[in-house]
């Protein structure tokens, strides 16, 4: 169901949001950009999370998959086609971006940073 979220004046230009939980997985596979919505379902490390904001930090990710400290992951999120790409923790990461598929955290080598 989706509900149009107008600007104070009224103004219907605004995009609009669905009143439920997307998975972004299903989008990157149907090669189509996430819309906005409620909440955003992603994979982490093979298992499923809902995260409500659309561009969360690698931090807020792996505090998410309870994988904390986050200075001791490595955080890497794969797009449709591309390579994995290495998200730092203060990095945003934008889950509405057409491709984005699931996110990989790896301990860190203690021999690292």
């Amino acid at each position: 169901m989706k509900t149009t979220m107008n600007a104070p004046d009224g103004d219907p230009g605004e995009e609009q949001v669905l009143d439920e939980i997307i998975d972004i997985e299903e989008y990157a596979r149907a090669g189509k950009r996430p819309p906005l919505a409620k909440g955003y379902r992603l994979m982490i490390n093979g298992k499923p999370y809902v995260i409500m904001k659309p561009m969360p930090k690698g931090l807020e990710i792996l505090t998410l998959a309870n994988l904390l400290p986050g200075t001791d992951y490595t955080l890497r999120v794969k797009a449709a086609g591309e390579p994995p790409q290495k998200v730092g923790l203060d990095e945003h990461v934008d889950l509405r971006k057409k491709g984005v598929e699931k996110f990989k955290a790896l301990p860190r080598d203690q021999t690292e940073g």
